[in-house]
């Protein structure tokens, strides 16, 4: 659970923001995982110096994370509802959570009412139309989302929806993002076709700012 084609999938993020950022930065910075499974990278931010709270909406991977972390906040979160933590943090990294979710938006917006900086990633649909959305009922998988429905909005979607908020972003299209496996693929430098279509593995990747 959570290993075989996650392992490089984690890996590359991991190693894409550690390139625009450096090791360093992270030293004592608060730090809020969002969707953390069992909390692989909450935990690789840790060894380098990171304060990091764990936000996990299924009870069985909030035990899990309790088990391996007890020293450390985890927070049984469900994103699909409003939600506020009463305290803002650092970094927040939302990674592979905006797509299972059926009020996206909403929980887009909580987000970046806890942080001025987002490490946003999500599957999306292929298409530059800034509504663009498909919806899709739950899978009820143990990585998959929590209530009926699933998103997959388009980029344009999401980053109108992060400037509406009053965010800038980055997004990086890059290949050394890209991980495959026997049996899943993660792809971030695809082009846009407008086809309007969801295609499994059609993935953006976003640093999200505060504008000052």
């Amino acid at each position: 659970m959570f290993d075989g084609h996650y392992d490089q999938w984690r890996i590359n993020r991991i190693a894409k923001i550690e390139s625009i950022f450096g090791k360093e930065f992270f030293k004592d910075k608060t730090l809020l995982e969002l969707g953390a499974g069992h909390g692989h990278i909450g935990n690789y931010f840790k060894t380098l110096g990171a304060k990091v709270v764990f936000a996990e909406g299924r009870e069985e991977h909030v035990k899990t994370i309790q088990s391996k972390n007890p020293n450390d906040q985890v927070i049984h979160l469900n994103q699909e509802f409003a939600w506020d933590l009463k305290r803002r943090f650092d970094i927040i990294i939302h990674w592979g959570v905006l797509y299972h979710l059926n009020n996206w938006q909403q929980d887009l917006q909580c987000t970046l009412k806890h942080s001025n900086l987002v490490f946003l990633e999500s599957e999306v649909c292929d298409s530059d139309d800034k509504n663009a959305e498909i919806k899709l009922p739950s899978s009820n998988r143990y990585d998959q989302e929590l209530g009926e429905f699933a998103t997959r909005p388009s980029a344009a979607n999401v980053e109108e929806n992060i400037t509406k908020n009053g965010f800038s972003f980055i997004r990086y299209d890059d290949n050394d993002l890209n991980s495959y496996s026997e049996y899943d693929k993660h792809l971030y430098d695809w082009k846009v076709e407008n086809s309007l279509k969801w295609e499994h593995g059609l993935r953006r990747f976003w640093v999200v700012n505060k504008n000052e």
